[in-house]
């Protein structure tokens, strides 16, 4: 039995998780201990399986892997549809799953209001990232009124990053978020989707046993 797959909502997300399990040394980042995963065969997305779809038919989707994986791992936006409360999409696939026969043994996070806000931190490494050509990047989103002065994250994670990206020509979201993933560390991250990752993570792999 593999211990965990991850089932994601589109390919962008699903290249970021790889690009984060293929870091040297990933479960330092998460202070959780170490376990095999694969990135080619733990961590998929199904073409067409997006958001909405995960939240009806995740647990129809990784029914396959009960007899593969110990645990199971769902992450998808919360943006999409009827933009419902995070949390009330969370415990609507955790009821699903479990009464499906994971028992327990799965988690799901959803991201408020989508993967982008994962990925920006204060660090030089998103500027690398979009190849903003020098200077702070905070600071000049700042005196474009795009990041305020006493948020950790602008007010418009995606549009930003794509305005971004597409004005400095530093390639797709399938492209350019997977370098963010391999190379910022997650320690200034406040977000709370990833704090229920990262605590999941941890309970299940707990640090002694690294």
């Amino acid at each position: 039995m593999r211990e965990l797959v991850i089932l994601t909502a589109d390919g962008t997300m699903n290249a970021v998780f790889k690009a984060f399990f293929e870091r040297p040394m990933w479960h330092l980042t998460l202070q959780c201990g170490t376990f095999d995963i694969w990135a080619e065969e733990d961590i998929f997305n199904l073409p067409g399986k997006t958001d909405g779809q995960l939240h009806k038919n995740a647990h129809e989707l990784l029914r396959p892997y009960q007899r593969t994986h110990i645990r199971a791992l769902v992450v998808l936006d919360q943006q999409f549809g009827g933009e419902r409360p995070a949390e009330e999409i969370r415990q609507e696939i955790l009821r699903n799953l479990n009464r499906s026969g994971w028992d327990d043994r799965c988690e799901v996070v959803v991201i408020d209001p989508e993967l982008e806000v994962w990925l920006w931190q204060d660090k030089p490494q998103i500027a690398q990232a979009v190849r903003f050509p020098g200077g702070s990047l905070r600071n000049h989103l700042r005196e474009e009124g795009l990041w305020p002065q006493d948020q950790h994250k602008p007010d418009m994670p995606k549009k930003t990053i794509q305005a971004l990206m597409k004005q400095h020509r530093a390639g797709a979201p399938i492209v350019v978020y997977p370098k963010i993933a391999k190379s910022v560390g997650v320690s200034g991250c406040q977000d709370s989707a990833f704090g229920i990752f990262r605590e999941r993570m941890q309970a299940w792999f707990p640090a002694e046993d690294a």
